[in-house]
């Protein structure tokens, strides 16, 4: 089966979430390959470092609100000071096992990020996500 992206990133501090996270995209065909960071600032300086080179960037990035040091908020503020290269080639999807109204609302109204998911991801949402391709 075609996937959808050749990469998506996955960053979460719980190394459980990510190995759920990563073989669900897999075994959906969502990507090829999966990123995968314990740390926002990890995920950051691969994307600072990769910005001028399109194919090493995800086509999504799956980023938990929250995190130490560097929060899921925070992170997307950072990137997005990156530019367009960033912005104009990675869907940022916030996942969190948060049910909290002002977080949900946080993440869609003033953040601008459409794509939202409770934790676990399940294999819908990814169908979903490579259906809006």
């Amino acid at each position: 089966m075609k996937t959808t992206y050749n990469k998506v990133m996955v960053v979460d501090d719980n190394k459980l979430d990510i190995y759920f996270t990563t073989k669900l995209i897999l075994k959906n065909s969502l990507a090829e390959n999966v990123l995968e960071f314990t740390s926002a600032e990890g995920a950051y300086d691969y994307l600072r470092d990769n910005q001028t080179e399109k194919s090493e960037l995800p086509g999504i990035i799956f980023i938990d609100i929250y995190m130490p040091n560097l929060d899921g908020f925070e992170f997307i503020d950072k990137i997005r000071e990156l530019g367009e290269n960033i912005t104009e080639n990675c869907r940022l999807c916030i996942v969190s096992s948060t049910v909290s109204d002002y977080d949900i609302h946080k993440a869609k109204i003033e953040k601008g990020i459409p794509l939202f998911s409770s934790k676990p991801i399940t294999s819908e949402f990814i169908e979903r996500l490579a259906n809006l391709q």
